[in-house]
């Protein structure tokens, strides 16, 4: 029977409450298949697998269960295997690297943080510290000015917001990364100009919430802090 895994634990991690299931239409209860030290947490695999939102939900939903218990390494959605035995022999051949890696990761979650910038607040912040980008957009702004200046002045002001969120985001991750274990840095998207995921003590998940809220409230006018978590530690397995 095929199996679809949500994440490897250790042999003795205690499994969600009875009853907990998986993905799918009509999803299969959880158990774990064991090795000697590690385990994978699994379900029988649907007749149809695909990115559904209601499975995307389902396995991230397991995965909280498991991460709310402790040490876990999340299998990205889709992962399968033909059996047990295929998931015991995967267990057994890759122990050692299991079992340092949920050492790592230990008693720790993750956070993700996105910054984001008014874009409004990005163009006079350009204005304001660009004697260029102020005579481009005096001129066309006027009328006086050409189509090659209409260029001029976009590409001013490309450089100018990437140069100044570019500070910024340096500027939020040296104060964040004294707050975390270990830091990723994820590709920035869209008006999102920082994706940094945070790995912190359980224990400090409250306390580090509450820094990035103060952080967030010193950044002024325009700039925004989104703050995502505890979560798995997806970014560090």
């Amino acid at each position: 029977m095929p199996l679809y895994l949500y994440a490897v634990t250790d042999a003795d991690h205690p499994l969600p409450v009875d009853g907990a299931t998986g993905i799918g239409a009509s999803p299969a209860p959880l158990r774990a298949v064991r090795a000697a030290r590690v385990a994978a947490v699994v379900s029988e695999a649907p007749a149809q697998l695909r990115a559904k939102r209601r499975d995307l939900i389902a396995h991230q939903n397991v995965l909280l269960m498991l991460g709310a218990a402790g040490a876990v390494l999340p299998l990205r959605f889709g992962t399968l295997a033909p059996d047990d035995g295929a998931v015991r022999r995967a267990l057994a051949d890759q122990e050692s690297l299991f079992t340092e890696r949920l050492r790592e990761v230990g008693d720790r979650v993750e956070f993700n943080v996105k910054a984001l910038q008014d874009e409004d607040t990005a163009l006079r912040d350009v204005l304001r510290d660009s004697a260029e980008a102020r005579r481009l957009s005096a001129l066309t702004r006027d009328g006086a000015g050409s189509h090659d200046d209409q260029v001029a002045l976009g590409t001013v002001v490309a450089a100018g917001v990437e140069a100044l969120q570019a500070q910024h985001a340096l500027d939020i991750t040296r104060r964040l990364e004294p707050l975390a274990h270990r830091t990723a840095a994820g590709d920035p998207t869209g008006e999102v100009f920082l994706n940094l995921s945070l790995l912190i003590e359980r224990g400090r998940a409250d306390a580090f919430a509450a820094s990035v809220g103060q952080i967030a409230e010193s950044l002024g006018h325009g700039l925004e802090l989104r703050v995502t978590g505890p979560l798995p530690p997806y970014s560090f397995v």
